[in-house]
């Protein structure tokens, strides 16, 4: 385990490229939002690169649909390097640079990154303004309480099998390590009127238009990037009740997808017992 710092990582939390404008990050810890921490991306390589990479081949190592993608799991994420788009599984949970240890690196994990004020927070300022990414997911989960229980849905888009989550990532590497840690944080947002039904919080899903401008490095204006921290409209979405199965992430099989009842709308939601 010593020298590969996801491992480190990984091991702690069981137990308990840029130019002058961003050569350095200085932080300080930050909040873990408690919405959307589970997901799922049941898309192929052949599809990502399709969206993404303008058909160029892909082939990421130990790539494989994920039904119940969780906190500290790797998934693909887009971003741009040396003036071209790349895709690599970067870790669910941004590791903040000033971490010096494994401990500390496991207790400043954060999985969502508020979009209000993210310029300006310290956690995720610097990557806000130069290591934006893209989070491709097939869908995520939130639970809606229901009388005394919480019941799961599975939120996808109703025409396309793909949404761009806006994302942040960073790069860590402990001392004596011999390769970095890349870890990533979703962007979310005020829920629109479909997910409130749900929840108060949304991920940030940016239109097709809108995701050149969040993954280009030359941008480092705030101003510029506050307009795409928004809810998508409503009628993008689409949702399913799904088993409660999807409570552990050790159930990862295509069975935590299967609806329970067919897709619904907001009046649906709005029957179900808060």
């Amino acid at each position: 385990m010593r020298g590969d710092p996801g491992r480190l990582v990984r091991s702690a939390l069981s137990s308990r490229a840029e130019g002058d404008v961003c050569s350095s990050t200085t932080d300080a810890p930050g909040i873990l939002s408690a919405m959307c921490g589970r997901a799922y991306a049941t898309y192929t390589e052949e599809e990502l690169a399709i969206q993404y990479l303008n058909r160029r081949p892909l082939r990421l190592e130990g790539f494989g649909a994920t039904y119940n993608l969780a906190p500290t799991q790797r998934a693909p994420v887009v971003f741009v390097r040396d003036g071209a788009r790349m895709i690599d599984q970067f870790r669910w949970g941004l590791v903040p640079v000033w971490a010096k240890s494994v401990e500390a690196a496991a207790k400043y994990s954060l999985i969502n990154a508020r979009g209000e004020g993210i310029a300006e927070k310290r956690s995720y300022a610097k990557a806000f303004q130069c290591r934006r990414c893209v989070v491709p997911l097939s869908g995520f989960y939130e639970w809606k309480r229901g009388g005394k229980r919480k019941r799961p849905f599975a939120i996808h888009l109703r025409d396309r099998p793909i949404m761009s989550v806006a994302g942040v990532w960073e790069r860590w590497q402990p001392a004596g390590a011999p390769a970095p840690l890349h870890s990533f944080s979703i962007v979310t947002t005020r829920a629109n009127s479909f997910m409130a039904e749900i929840h108060d919080r949304m991920p940030v899903i940016l239109a097709e238009m809108d995701v050149e401008r969040w993954l280009d490095p030359d941008v480092h204006q705030p101003d510029r990037l506050r307009p795409l921290i928004r809810p998508c409209p409503p009628e993008w979405l689409t949702a399913y009740e799904v088993s409660t199965a999807v409570n552990s992430p050790t159930h990862n099989s295509a069975d935590v997808l299967r609806p329970l009842v067919a897709d619904v709308s907001v009046s649906t939601l709005r029957s179900v017992p808060r």
